[in-house]
């Protein structure tokens, strides 16, 4: 075989560079793929057969050196070459349908892999190969029982197990998945790679507990996966566990100290955990090693997040400093303090965003947005009268303007701009707009009708139906909101937003609490980390006794959103029913010092006057104690 090889390598040269082989190089000769040669020849030599002939072998390299250049319809050119002179051999039959199936062509990847396994029952890689071609396919029976003969084949290898773990949890079937990773890790002892990739995937999808246990697993076996500590460390921050999250983030920089990803979650858990020193100690670090303005402002929102606004300003501060002529800096610093709901502050920084920056246009509406809400009704109304007369088709534009309008006292002129609008075509925006501004004035049953009519016209759109069942429960019409929020899941049955608000309120009518737990669940996997979808969760706990459960699932929405209103008084509701009523009262507060600064914020609209009645409730009732 050996002099075989000698005379493929000699042909291939020729194939190249007719006439070179004693001659110079020519300039114009392409460069040899070195790489993609030893791969071609090392996969060759661990296969199962010999090559019948130097021609055969020739045009096998020649369709790896394609594979690797990407170019898949000339590498299966190539291996029907080969099988021409060598028919029937299963590894360029696996390799034919390799292309075939990167080319998308799932029929003809098959036919060619039911050829190798017939000729060569026992050829692992036609077995594990066709699984995977039979599971794209959606034929699970099938790719199963070529997967169990591949894991038979050849026991102590793992790519059959993860291809049939992954089989598994496509269909659902979580259970059996991690049956098949635990068998990998007894035929292989100190494999980390099922538990990994399970662990990985169940993470994303939300499956805490089983998540958590493949990927310590994986750590255990593996300790330096950075990606596996990280995951690991979210999951613990998710549950509630900051200090658990901070000591495997550590793990992970002792592995690799100059992660930014991994300074940046560990500063966030170390917030959580209550500690303002080792997070500077982390974000200082993260600082030092980027100057990009993104990153100053990735920290300054963690600092916001973990309620330290002074560090959030001091961070941003500092950037603009030494990155003076960056405008960006100016419009994340806006960010930020709008996110504090310092609006005028908020308006000087937006108002530093040159016009001829690339985000001039949205600071000028968020700068507008900022001056209106602090009362500066003017100069707000001058910028988004620029503003539309630059984009008259920008919607968000045209619905800002229009409450600005209206908290100018001039809710008519507002009204008649969005009417203006929707008669250019349908927006379920606009349609928003127009139904709070209609509500404001106290017209909510005319914005009923209008929404009712404009569903009637498309009756299956399903952002429509959402607003109008909004709408309908800003009027006070739950049985209408439920059922609106009913037919949008009938058209769009994983409607993140609409499983949410209809879970939310069955829980407000304290009825079919299982119902709502199941929908607000579902809307969870779909989005694990919205703060309104774990206040939900935490509000049926509530709602069904469960003030423990209730606690915990609210804690977790105060993470993700610090600052809303209504999530820190169903905190304090929770508190108080759990006996703690020192916390409760300190949320309560938070939810009126946002409430001072934003009372747009308030939901609904007597808010304010409901938490001091509570605080005053519960300070008699101490006081009586």
């Amino acid at each position: 075989m050996r002099s075989s090889r000698l005379l493929a390598f000699l042909l291939l040269a020729a194939l190249w560079a007719p006439g070179a082989v004693a001659a110079a190089p020519s300039p114009r000769r392409p460069r040899v793929d070195r790489e993609a040669m030893r791969e071609a020849m090392d996969a060759a030599a661990s296969d199962e057969g010999a090559f019948s002939s130097s021609a055969s072998y020739t045009q096998f390299l020649r369709a790896r050196l394609s594979h690797h250049a990407g170019n898949h319809r000339a590498a299966v050119d190539s291996l029907r070459l080969a099988l021409a002179t060598n028919d029937g051999h299963p590894l360029l039959l696996t390799r034919l349908a390799e292309e075939y199936a990167r080319l998308g062509d799932l029929d003809k990847a098959e036919r060619e892999l039911r050829r190798a396994v017939e000729r060569a029952p026992a050829y692992y890689p036609a077995h594990v190969l066709l699984g995977r071609v039979l599971l794209e396919s959606g034929r699970f029976t099938r790719a199963r029982l070529h997967l169990r003969r591949a894991m038979a084949l050849k026991p102590r290898e793992p790519e059959a197990y993860l291809v049939l773990a992954q089989l598994y949890l496509e269909t659902g079937s979580v259970a059996e998945a991690v049956r098949v990773v635990d068998s990998l890790a007894r035929a292989l002892p100190g494999e980390a790679s099922g538990y990994r990739r399970l662990g990985l995937a169940l993470a994303e999808r939300g499956d805490i507990l089983r998540a958590e246990r493949l990927l310590k697993e994986a750590a255990t076996r593996d300790p330096g996966d950075v990606e596996v500590l990280g995951t690991l460390a979210k999951l613990y921050e998710e549950t509630g566990r900051p200090a658990r999250s901070e000591e495997t983030l550590a793990r992970a920089l002792e592995r690799e100290p100059d992660s930014e990803e991994v300074l940046l979650a560990a500063g966030r858990s170390a917030l959580k955990a209550g500690s303002l020193v080792r997070a500077r100690a982390y974000l200082d670090r993260l600082l030092s090693l980027s100057h990009e303005p993104e990153t100053a402002v990735r920290v300054a929102f963690i600092y916001l997040s973990g309620r330290e606004p002074d560090a959030a300003v001091e961070v941003l501060a500092a950037a603009r400093a030494s990155n003076g002529q960056e405008p960006r800096l100016a419009y994340y610093s806006g960010l930020v303090r709008e996110k504090m709901r310092r609006f005028a502050d908020a308006a000087e920084d937006f108002a530093a965003v040159p016009e001829g920056s690339d985000v001039f246009a949205d600071a000028r509406v968020r700068r507008a947005r900022c001056l209106s809400l602090a009362g500066q009704h003017s100069p707000a109304l001058s910028l988004l009268r620029a503003a539309f007369q630059a984009a008259p088709e920008d919607l968000e534009v045209r619905a800002q303007y229009a409450r600005a309008l209206e908290r100018g006292g001039a809710p008519a002129r507002a009204e008649s701009l969005l009417k203006e609008g929707l008669s250019r075509g349908v927006s379920a925006s606009l349609y928003d707009a127009l139904a709070g501004t209609l509500h404001r004035q106290g017209r909510g049953g005319e914005a009923v009708a209008l929404l009712s009519d404009a569903v009637t016209r498309t009756p299956r759109d399903q952002a429509l139906l959402y607003v109008l069942g909004a709408a309908c429960e800003r009027h006070g019409d739950l049985a209408g909101a439920q059922a609106r929020m009913r037919a949008v899941l009938a058209v769009e049955p994983d409607h993140a937003s609409a499983l949410n608000f209809l879970g939310y309120l069955l829980a407000q009518s304290g009825k079919d609490l299982d119902e709502a737990e199941r929908l607000v669940l579902r809307a969870l996997e779909l989005r694990p980390d919205d703060g309104a979808f774990l206040d939900s969760l935490g509000w049926v706990y509530f709602r069904r006794g469960d003030y423990p459960r209730a606690v915990e699932a609210l804690e977790r929405a105060v993470s993700q959103a610090p600052d809303e209103p209504v999530i820190l008084e169903h905190l304090g509701d929770a508190y108080q029913r759990a006996s703690r009523g020192e916390e409760a009262a300190g949320v309560w507060r938070r939810a009126l010092e946002v409430l001072a600064l934003d009372p747009e914020s308030a939901e609904p609209l007597g808010q304010r006057e409901t938490l001091e009645r509570k605080l005053k409730a519960l300070s008699m009732g101490a006081a009586g104690r």
